[in-house]
């Protein structure tokens, strides 16, 4: 049994830890959308190498190099935690965006990101392009479009925390449905995908 098996619950990105990364590297963009780029490389079978990875990050962070040894192994592990999420059969997978210390909508906003990132890496997909996904899958992706076209803002009120609570959990479902679907080596998240339709 491995280690990450005897875990009750798998170690994930923190979402303020790789923003203090992105400001040390004087980058004042949320980590949000390069995490939902990553996702959707990892769904579309094109899980990047390390020297891969980090140009990829430091493109996105618009920097020629990083501050120090500790940022690229930061950066390493958000890596092989997104991966090790991604396939967690007892759905251990979080989506990096800001969390309850931050407004509902600077919230909103990276979930929107990480939509936008998410498929935009999915252009990759063969699946995606030729239109082989379950419809259940085409249909998710399509309200994933609408969610990072949102752009109302929100009121701080209870229903509208509830209500993105769900939609978070409908993205973060859906991008480890796919990820299962197209890479059928991968365990198989049947709790995953009823989880996903329930929310629908």
């Amino acid at each position: 049994m491995t280690d990450v098996q005897q875990q009750t619950e798998i170690q994930q990105p923190v979402f303020a830890q790789i923003s203090d990364l992105f400001l040390r590297n004087g980058c004042l963009h949320a980590p949000a959308e390069l995490h939902g780029d990553l996702c959707g490389q990892l769904c579309a079978g094109q899980t990047p190498d390390l020297d891969t990875w980090l140009r990829q990050a430091m493109q996105f962070m618009e920097v020629s190099q990083l501050d120090s040894d500790d940022s690229k192994v930061e950066l390493a592990e958000l890596l092989e935690q997104t991966e090790t999420g991604m396939k967690d059969q007892d759905l251990g997978f979080k989506l990096l965006i800001a969390d309850e210390d931050f407004s509902l909508n600077e919230r909103m906003q990276t979930l929107l990101e990480w939509c936008e990132g998410f498929l935009s890496a999915l252009a990759d997909n063969e699946a995606f392009k030729e239109g082989k996904l379950s419809q259940e899958l085409k249909d998710a992706l399509k309200d994933l479009e609408q969610i990072a076209e949102m752009d109302e803002p929100l009121d701080e009120d209870e229903q509208n925390e509830q209500d993105l609570f769900a939609v978070s959990e409908y993205v973060r479902m859906t991008a480890m449905m796919l990820y299962t679907e197209c890479n059928p080596s991968a365990p198989q998240l049947d709790e995953a995908v009823q989880e996903a339709k329930n929310l629908q």
